[in-house]
């Protein structure tokens, strides 16, 4: 049930919710109509008592020796239904119940209450009057029988009660939430390139209003911090560009000046490959800045992505001798595909100079390259010590390295770079697989053809 919608799970909340009251109503229904129904037989018993006594009172006969005179057409219809006993003063018996076999037990108690006679639960009373005792009760049966009639007409109502509160509260749950619906389909639109769009603001002044107008400010607080941190990185890196330029040219003036001596010519050569690795970076953080802002430019043509990992590979072996690593390829023929054959190529090298860097001497590099549905999937695997895996979530962040130091050159831009120009071509970059000895990334781009 975690990961139902909404709707069903308010409507199984309230269902639930009204079946229980049914249950609960029905339970306190019983007592409250089993309490009255015995209420209203202890009045009928004792009126039909009182009938009784002033029956004798007034009968023809008198008294015979100061003594009641009893007969038993004195027993009122009414209460000849019942159980009933009458005695006199001696305690002997004028008047039995046929439904009584024997008389009703002595046990002292007067007023109402419960009494199990022949495994019957029968509800009885004493009354006495003018030296006559009358013994009164009945089966409570009856009385229960229609308790329970209520409670099973209640059970049964259940299933009604559950259908209509699961289709009413569901339709309501709808009604309830579709403003929750539109401001998900809103917020879905916005995205990194499209930070102005804003979730639109509903007339009513209730909660939901109030969560979308918070929403809208923090979305216009993302937008600012988001803008301000592109402009940055994208001045910086085009205000980086020129002097980082005239000093190459002029240690590169050094480094061919023939009256140079060695030794400034072999620091001139250190300081030219770091200025080299500055303006690698600069042009990475400005690549980035404008995959951020949207303004990424595709410049796309149709070319044999064959060719384009050839020259990939070629710079692959030069990358691998030193390691002596075997460099293996399985590329289908003729894999055409429409994209920036620049951007695809910077992709392709970026993972494969990671394969390079993070193996192993004498270890193995494959690249794979096929057609599959209307997708042109790229794999990019090697061996080496694998990605921890609780390292894995970061491992496409900027500046992140799974392995830092100066053994593994880098800034942890490549990965980054490889699937900003994946999704800009509406694909993706994604590791599939790194364990002890084996790590493999595969990028997924469409055809366009």
């Amino acid at each position: 049930m975690r990961n139902w919608p909404l709707r069903w799970k308010i409507a199984l909340y309230s269902a639930s919710l009204a079946v229980a009251a049914t249950l609960g109503g029905a339970i306190t229904t019983w007592f409250v109509m089993r309490h009255a129904e015995i209420a209203a037989f202890d009045r009928r018993l004792t009126t039909d008592a009182q009938e009784f006594f002033r029956d004798v009172e007034h009968f023809e006969g008198g008294r015979t020796n100061s003594g009641p005179v009893f007969e038993e057409i004195l027993v009122p219809l009414s209460l000849r239904k019942h159980l009933v006993e009458v005695t006199d003063a001696s305690g002997t018996v004028l008047y039995l119940s046929p439904r009584l076999r024997q008389p009703f037990p002595r046990d002292g108690i007067k007023e109402f209450h419960n009494h199990k006679i022949d495994g019957k639960n029968v509800r009885l009373a004493e009354f006495g009057e003018n030296g006559l005792t009358l013994r009164a009760g009945d089966d409570l049966k009856e009385i229960n029988q229609i308790g329970r009639d209520i409670f099973l007409a209640m059970l049964g109502a259940i299933p009604t009660v559950l259908l209509l509160t699961l289709v009413g509260s569901t339709w309501v749950a709808s009604k309830a939430i579709a403003p929750v619906e539109e401001i998900r389909q809103a917020a879905k639109r916005i995205t990194a390139q499209r930070l102005d769009q804003r979730l639109p603001v509903p007339s009513t002044k209730d909660e939901i209003a109030g969560l979308i107008e918070v929403l809208n400010a923090s979305f216009e607080r993302l937008q600012r911090s988001f803008e301000q941190s592109a402009r940055f990185s994208a001045d910086a890196s085009h205000h980086l560009k020129t002097p980082i330029a005239i000093l190459r040219a002029g240690v590169e003036e050094i480094v061919a000046d023939i009256e140079c001596s060695e030794s400034i010519r072999a620091r001139a050569e250190g300081l030219l490959h770091r200025i080299h690795h500055l303006s690698s970076v600069a042009d990475n953080l400005l690549l980035l800045s404008r995959a951020d802002a949207g303004r990424l430019e595709l410049s796309k043509t149709e070319f044999d992505l064959g060719e384009v990992l050839e020259g990939v590979l070629d710079d692959a072996l030069t990358l691998a001798e030193p390691l002596d690593l075997k460099v293996e390829a399985d590329v289908q023929k003729h894999l055409l595909l429409k994209a920036d054959r620049t951007f695809v190529a910077m992709m392709a090298q970026n993972l494969v100079e990671n394969a390079v860097k993070y193996n192993t001497p004498g270890g193995r590099i494959r690249v794979e390259a096929r057609a599959v549905n209307g997708e042109v999937e790229m794999t990019i695997g090697n061996t080496g010590d694998g990605i921890p895996k609780d390292r894995t979530g970061q491992l496409f962040e900027r500046f992140y390295r799974v392995c830092g130091g100066e053994r593994v050159p880098g800034h942890g831009l490549g990965l980054s770079i490889a699937r900003e120009l994946a999704r800009a071509h509406d694909g993706d970059v994604e590791l599939v697989r790194s364990d002890g000895s084996w790590t493999e990334m595969r990028v997924r781009l469409p055809r366009g053809t």
